[in-house]
């Protein structure tokens, strides 16, 4: 029984080594939960990023749809592409409070259909050249 006792005391001591490191390192009294003071240790909440100016917005709208309209792209060449379109397109769209669900639709024909009316709305609000003019 004396060897029961002095095991369990050994295994209990063995299962505090972690805790105890763990307080020291992060310099958490042992008398708080581990996880709400690694809590309070967190900024309250991030600040977004303010939006960019829809100049620059606009320019790379226009450098991306240049490069996503070549012909003749692989397929990962292509892939990569239409996703940066798609982002800097729902960027501008959003910057001049058009609706898109750009960021919401599987890739296939409903996405495409939408990517092709956002196109249409911003050449309408000249974010966009006119698909005739030259970028």
């Amino acid at each position: 029984m004396a060897a029961f006792a002095e095991a369990l005391v050994l295994l209990l001591a063995l299962a505090m080594v972690p805790l105890i490191a763990l307080a020291a390192l992060t310099h958490v009294p042992f008398n708080r939960p581990v996880a709400v003071a690694l809590h309070r240790r967190r900024p309250p909440h991030p600040v977004p990023d303010p939006p960019r100016p829809i100049e620059q917005v606009a320019h790379d709208l226009r450098r991306i749809s240049r490069l996503y309209h070549q012909p003749g792209m692989r397929f990962a060449q292509y892939e990569g592409r239409r996703q940066a379109f798609d982002k800097i397109l729902a960027e501008a769209a959003d910057a001049v409070r058009i609706d898109q669900l750009l960021g919401v639709l599987p890739p296939g024909l409903e996405l495409d259909a939408e990517r092709a009316r956002v196109e249409a709305a911003l050449v309408e609000a000249g974010v966009l050249p006119h698909p005739a003019e030259p970028g």
